[in-house]
């Protein structure tokens, strides 16, 4: 398993604080010439689409995924993620 966001490869499962499964990595961004992350893609299974996450809400890459810092619920009100209207972000 990686150990850096920036080499988290897509399909890295996502779980939140209560180590519940809650999706998959789609990729990881950074911004303008960066090489940082910056944003985890989450592929979130009860939505069924993708969303941006901030990086610092990422509190550990284990052996199984990657666990974040809330409950699923808090990410409900996060837009689906569309790249047009986010043109300072690079894939990583």
């Amino acid at each position: 398993m990686a150990r850096l966001l920036e080499d988290l490869p897509a399909g890295t499962r996502v779980f939140d604080d209560d180590h519940s499964p809650v999706g998959e990595v789609r990729a990881v961004y950074g911004s303008g010439e960066g090489r940082l992350a910056e944003f985890v893609l989450v592929h979130w299974s009860k939505r069924g689409e993708a969303a941006l996450v901030p990086a610092d809400d990422v509190t550990a890459i284990e052996d199984d995924g990657v666990i974040l810092v809330h409950k699923e619920g808090a990410y409900d009100g996060l837009a689906a993620f569309d790249p047009s209207a986010n043109p300072s972000l690079h894939r990583l």
